[in-house]
């Protein structure tokens, strides 16, 4: 790491500790991670699947849309505010890039909007 130390088992506290739902997919839009904290639905087996796949087929050419846009650097992030569940949430795409900034994948970042700003369901 660039400041400090982590073990492997701190670092999954740490991500465990947050509100936030995270899915890491990468360059070959292959899901490789996923939090445990949740807001939308993900199955053990969309690990090593195609992220296209996992979604519906109504979404699937905004989803590649937006991975092709973040890979190809004409965007570096991407939000949306949308409803699940009753819920107002915030969901962030950013694009991941190595130090010599060759694309290695995309961070969906998504977390209910109460969390942070309660005001915002009532």
């Amino acid at each position: 790491m660039d400041v400090g130390r982590l073990l492997p088992d701190e670092v999954r506290l740490i991500l465990g500790a947050l509100p936030l739902d995270l899915t890491f997919v990468d360059a070959t839009n292959t899901v490789r991670w996923y939090s445990p904290h949740r807001i939308f639905d993900r199955q053990p087996g969309d690990v090593g699947r195609d992220v296209i796949q996992c979604h519906s087929d109504a979404s699937r050419p905004g989803v590649a849309r937006l991975i092709d846009e973040l890979r190809d650097g004409i965007r570096d992030v991407a939000e949306f505010l949308e409803q699940s569940k009753g819920k107002l949430v915030q969901v962030r795409y950013f694009a991941l890039r190595d130090d010599d900034g060759a694309y290695r994948g995309v961070l969906e970042v998504a977390q209910q909007v109460a969390d942070v700003w309660p005001q915002a369901d009532a």
